[in-house]
């Protein structure tokens, strides 16, 4: 059974990390014009930086598999 992570608080710094990385992501890859795939891609992120993931890097990469 996978640990709950839902209810990791994710401070100001924390949001900054992601929307960062989350911007980086969609400039490099010009993947994400659709909002339904942004929103998922966003998730998918947030869930990988709640599990402790915290470098940008590994988040564009993990995010993008």
């Amino acid at each position: 059974m996978k640990p709950d992570t839902t209810d990791i608080i994710l401070e100001p710094q924390d949001l900054d990390v992601l929307q960062a990385c989350f911007d980086a992501l969609r400039r490099k890859s010009g993947l994400i014009n659709d909002e339904v795939l942004a929103a998922t891609i966003a998730a998918r992120m947030i869930e990988l930086y709640q599990t402790g993931i915290r470098d940008p890097r590994e988040l564009s990469e993990r995010v993008m598999l």
